[in-house]
C-alpha cells in the first residue's frame, strides 16, 4: 500500500511538472502607441461685421484648425478622430479639422481645451492658454464719405503686440492700405486711397504668432500650437 501511495504521489508531481512546463510565456509588453503630428492653429478672432457693414455685428469667435498625422509631418492624415474644444465637435475637411466656436463678447475664454480621441489609444488633452484678443475700435461699421482720411484704432485686451494693417477693395480685392510691425495703436488711411461706391475690408492681425512645441512620447517631431489673435470691419463708402 505504501509503494503504490508513493508511486501515486510521484506521478502527481510530474503531471504537476509537465502542466507548469507546458505554460504559454508570458505576453510581451504593449507596444507604445505610434506618435502623431500635432498643428493646432487658433484663431481668436473679433468682428466689428462681416462680408459687408452691417452684418454679423460686433461677432466674437475662435476659429480653430486641428492637423493630425500618423508619425510625422509627412504621414497621412488621420480622418477618423474625435476633435472637440470648448464643448463643440471639429468637422473635417480635406486634411484638417475646423471649427469656428462663437463666444460671448463679454466673457471671453482666456484659456482652450482641446481633446482629441484617436481609436486604440487615450485621448490625447491639451490645454492652453489665450495670451490677448486683438480689437479694432474705429471705424465701427458704417457708411463712410471718401473726403477724409480713415482713422483706425485697435486695442488689446492683455499683452499688446506688433500688427500688421490691411485694407482692401472687398469687390475688387485691390489693396488700397497697407502697414506692417506696427507698434502703434492707431493708423490712417488717406482719403486719396479710398475707393467711392464701394466695401472696405479692413483687418489687423498680430504680425508675431504665439507658438508652443510639444513634447512627450505622443507626439512626433515638430508638432505645435500656434495662437494668432486678429480682428476685422466693412465699411461701405459713398
Amino acid at each position: 500500500m505504501r509503494v503504490q501511495r508513493a508511486l501515486a504521489a510521484a506521478v502527481l508531481l510530474a503531471a504537476a511538472g509537465l502542466a507548469r512546463g507546458q505554460e504559454p510565456p508570458a505576453p510581451a509588453p504593449p507596444k507604445p502607441s505610434e506618435p502623431v503630428f500635432l498643428r493646432l492653429s487658433v484663431y481668436p478672432t473679433a468682428s466689428l461685421s462681416r462680408y459687408d457693414y452691417n452684418n454679423d455685428l460686433d461677432l466674437y469667435e475662435v476659429r480653430i484648425y486641428v492637423e493630425l498625422r500618423r508619425g510625422s509631418q509627412e504621414g497621412a492624415s488621420i480622418a477618423d478622430a474625435a476633435v472637440t474644444a470648448l464643448g463643440e465637435r471639429l468637422d473635417y475637411a480635406a486634411d484638417h479639422y475646423e471649427r469656428r466656436v462663437p463666444v460671448d463678447k463679454a466673457r471671453l475664454p482666456d484659456g482652450i481645451e482641446v481633446e482629441i480621441g484617436l481609436k486604440g489609444r487615450a485621448a490625447i488633452r491639451e490645454r492652453f492658454p489665450l495670451p490677448a484678443w486683438l480689437a479694432l475700435e474705429e471705424p465701427r461699421p458704417a457708411v463712410v464719405g471718401t473726403d477724409g482720411d480713415l482713422p483706425v484704432l485697435w486695442r488689446y485686451d492683455r499683452f499688446p503686440s506688433p500688427v500688421d494693417i490691411h485694407a482692401y477693395d472687398f469687390r475688387t480685392g485691390r489693396e488700397i492700405f497697407k502697414r506692417e510691425n506696427m507698434e502703434e495703436t492707431s493708423a490712417v488711411i488717406p482719403a486719396s486711397s479710398l475707393p467711392p461706391s464701394t466695401i472696405v475690408r479692413i483687418y489687423a492681425i498680430q504680425s508675431w504668432l504665439y507658438k508652443r512645441f510639444l513634447g512627450g512620447e505622443a507626439y512626433a517631431r515638430g508638432s505645435e500650437i500656434n495662437i494668432i489673435p486678429w480682428t476685422q470691419v466693412f465699411v461701405r463708402t459713398r
